[in-house]
């Protein structure tokens, strides 16, 4: 029997129910929102100890001797080292779960009045385990629990919903058709065929009253 095959990007369509739906298939080497995000996790938690070892050699030296002089020692170009490790180890695992995701992730969306879920296509389910799995790989060699515990939580996670009464922040990244909802410990991230993007951004901000 053949596999199932995951569907392609389709059109917000509104049911009988009053409730939205769509699919959209993230093109992963096209479009790097997701590679962008975990950027965006690595290098400022990478770079505190750098930032760190900087402060307290400038602590014993003026700025120009640190520069001139100690800008290079150990410490420091270790700390370098270690940032430009994890970017590479990042933007290589990113291209192996890229190439099990067949260059595509797949998304389901709902949306009504009170909330939004979006969930993982079940074809794409048990990647989406292997993901978290690399995640907690991460995080147990860079010893941050908490990068470990998100790992966990992903490798078991196929679904994300979001209040829309509790969403504080909407943020907008049109050319990656996407739309940030943020809560206070919880953020979401919704995928927007372009010809339906400006109605779904009108929708969530008429329906989050708190965000900004």
């Amino acid at each position: 029997m053949a596999k199932k095959q995951p569907i392609a990007t389709t059109r917000v369509e509104k049911g009988d129910d009053g409730v939205y739906r769509w699919t959209y298939a993230l093109n992963l080497f096209k479009n790097p929102a997701v590679l962008v995000t975990v950027l965006k996790i690595i290098v400022p938690l990478f770079s505190i100890p750098l930032i760190v070892t900087l402060i307290r050699t400038a602590i014993d030296n003026s700025w120009a001797e640190v520069w001139n002089e100690n800008m290079w020692n150990s410490s420091i170009k270790m700390c370098i080292f270690i940032l430009v490790l994890f970017i590479g180890i990042a933007l290589l695992s990113y291209l192996i779960v890229a190439a099990m995701y067949k260059g595509k992730y797949i998304v389901h969306f709902t949306m009504d009045e009170k909330k939004l879920v979006h969930a993982t296509d079940p074809v794409q389910q048990r990647k989406a385990g292997t993901m978290g799995a690399l995640t907690m790989l991460a995080g147990a060699a860079a010893r941050r629990p908490s990068v470990m515990g998100a790992g966990a939580i992903a490798a078991g996670r196929t679904t994300s919903t979001t209040e829309l009464a509790m969403v504080r922040r909407i943020k907008v990244r049109r050319r990656f058709n996407l739309i940030k909802i943020n809560q206070l410990l919880s953020h979401n991230q919704v995928y927007v065929p372009a010809e339906d993007f400006d109605m779904v951004l009108n929708f969530l901000r008429e329906h989050c009253p708190k965000a900004k």
